[in-house]
């Protein structure tokens, strides 16, 4: 199973930035087989899809809701050596799984 941080900053603030950020939230419940929320504007994705993948399709969402730019979007792939500090148990938890170990 592959893991990707996804941070994404929309473009302005209010009501529009508030859409772009359900339009990414809803794009990940479309093909993550789960995920975890770290803070509003970053997420871990786990499932089985690329950062390429996870990118065009983050695009395709926010285009069908209108949005003419995706504001700032980055898809990452997450492995086996990456580090925390300051973890909740359950978050903590929930990581080790989705890296497998």
């Amino acid at each position: 199973m592959a893991l990707s941080l996804v941070i994404h900053r929309p473009d302005g603030t209010g009501d529009g930035a508030d859409a772009m950020r359900a339009a990414v939230r809803d794009a990940v419940w479309e093909v993550a087989d789960t995920h975890w929320a770290v803070t509003e504007d970053a997420m871990l994705v786990s499932g089985d899809l690329s950062p390429d993948y996870l990118l065009d399709h983050f695009r395709r969402c926010l285009a069908r809701r209108g949005f003419q730019t995706t504001g700032e979007l980055l898809v990452a792939a997450v492995g086996p050596r990456a580090a925390w500090s300051g973890l909740g148990g359950e978050a903590e938890a929930w990581l080790r799984d989705a890296l497998g170990g």
